[in-house]
């Protein structure tokens, strides 16, 4: 079987738009009315709260990336810079949190193409075939994904900018007047809802070896996503809720459907379910595109069988691609809605949790290595641990279910590794004891590297 390698081929515009078309989905499109019915007029604040904490997580994925820049995502960066037990962990709780996320959203996008064609056909039935034509779309390469999601983020962002410029001319400010109708309890639940819809800013960092120059390029992307996502979120809350009560939002499964219909105007209602199914379709092929990605990292690295570790003649992961798919699809026919919303975020939280333990630990390490970067980080070690608390808030407001669901998952998780690695101990399993020792060297990148390089030299001088 001949080998082929990925490809350096996503520049910062590509890389931001992958993020995006990872955001700007379900969250906007479905969640908000969820979020909305938790938290009230207050939705905004939420908005806010979930993408501070988006900020301080995405500021340690980018500390992490300006060092380390190789596929995997939360696997490979837990790996690197913690531990490879951490890695395996957050890896994969990352990667069941995303798969979760497919599944919901093929099941959304089915929820828009009926009711764009006045049909009603078993959401089961619809999304399906959605997660296997975007899975072939991934196997033809990652260039075939990114110029199919740069059109259908280009048609997101039109559809809500008319969105909100044609609802801001029917704006209610009397559906404001209640604003916090459930208090502060409400406005940390809408948040920890709304946090769904900000998952999607590392998806950048499980394609780490298909970017280029990415020490720079990866934590732009995830930064500017971020506060663009964050602003078109709160827009669109601020113009749905001046449309209808959030009341109304918060019994719609497609609550921008429900907001511009008040209009009654038959092209709006066409434009916005369109909207609906370009905006859900693209984070199903992101979602497909990241979890590969990531399974793809830990088959090359040994941790699940090696042919997930396989490139094709498409410089795609084709089995890791395939066993993503299948994965979705089953927990397409397994999991509730609402359950999954929940039990995705609290895994992804938890991957996240890792994320940012692993960015104080990089630092600390490399304030050792290079005391120039400790005088300009002196105090980058708030954010993780700031991260760190706001995370476990965030995951104190989501439904008991979904944090068992999360917790047994990361408790199977932890097993299955702590016993691999005990049978390798023992030798019952030989040729990996280089593939999961029990601690790791951070492997430094760039500028960074060179500067451990030269004060190494001078220590042999």
């Amino acid at each position: 079987m001949k080998n082929y390698q990925l490809k350096r081929v996503l520049g910062l515009r590509e890389s931001i738009i992958i993020n995006l078309g990872a955001i700007i989905g379900a969250g906007i499109f479905v969640i908000i009315g969820i979020a909305a019915g938790k938290a009230g007029p207050a939705i905004i604040i939420s908005i806010l709260l979930s993408a501070i904490i988006a900020i301080f997580t995405g500021l340690s994925f980018s500390e992490i990336a300006s060092h380390i820049s190789k596929e995997g995502g939360v696997y490979e960066y837990a790996k690197e810079s913690f531990r490879p037990s951490a890695g395996f962990i957050g890896g994969t709780m990352w990667t069941f949190s995303n798969m979760i996320a497919i599944s919901a959203v093929s099941l959304s996008l089915g929820s828009y193409i009926n009711s764009l064609f006045k049909i009603h056909i078993n959401l089961i039935l619809l999304g399906i075939p959605v997660i296997i034509l975007f899975s072939i779309l991934n196997i033809l390469g990652i260039k075939n994904s990114t110029k199919t999601l740069t059109i259908l983020v280009m048609v997101n962002i039109v559809i809500l900018i008319i969105f909100i410029i044609t609802g801001i001319f029917y704006f209610h400010a009397s559906h404001f007047t209640n604003f916090y109708p459930h208090g502060f309890n409400g406005i940390m639940e809408g948040s920890a809802l709304i946090f769904f819809a900000f998952t999607g800013f590392s998806r950048i960092t499980t394609v780490g070896d298909e970017v280029k120059n990415p020490e720079k390029t990866i934590p732009k992307a995830i930064i500017i996503s971020i506060i663009i996502s964050a602003l078109l979120y709160i827009t669109i809350a601020i113009v749905a809720i001046g449309l209808i009560p959030y009341k109304n939002l918060a019994h719609s499964s497609a609550p921008l459907s429900a907001a511009i219909g008040v209009l009654h105007n038959y092209y709006l209602d066409i434009i916005i379910a369109i909207g609906g199914i370009t905006a859900t379709a693209g984070v199903t092929l992101t979602g497909i595109l990241g979890t590969s990605r990531v399974l793809y990292a830990m088959g090359r690295d040994d941790e699940i069988p090696k042919k997930f570790g396989h490139i094709d003649k498409y410089a795609t992961p084709v089995y890791s691609v395939m066993l993503s798919a299948t994965i979705s699809i089953i927990f397409v026919y397994f999991v509730g809605f609402s359950t999954i919303i929940e039990a995705s975020n609290v895994s992804v939280l938890i991957a996240y949790s890792i994320i940012n333990i692993s960015a104080v630990i990089l630092w600390s390490k490399l304030k050792n290595e290079n005391p120039k970067h400790l005088r300009e980080n002196k105090y980058f070690f708030i954010i993780p641990m700031a991260g760190v608390v706001t995370i476990l808030v965030t995951i104190s407001y989501l439904g008991l279910p979904a944090i068992e669901i999360s917790l047994a998952v990361l408790l199977i998780i932890s097993i299955v590794y702590y016993m691999k690695y005990l049978l390798i101990t023992k030798g019952y399993i030989k040729h990996i004891e280089k593939v999961i020792p029990t601690t790791t060297i951070v492997r430094v990148i760039g500028k960074s590297r060179n500067i451990i390089k030269s004060n190494k030299n001078k220590k042999n001088l």
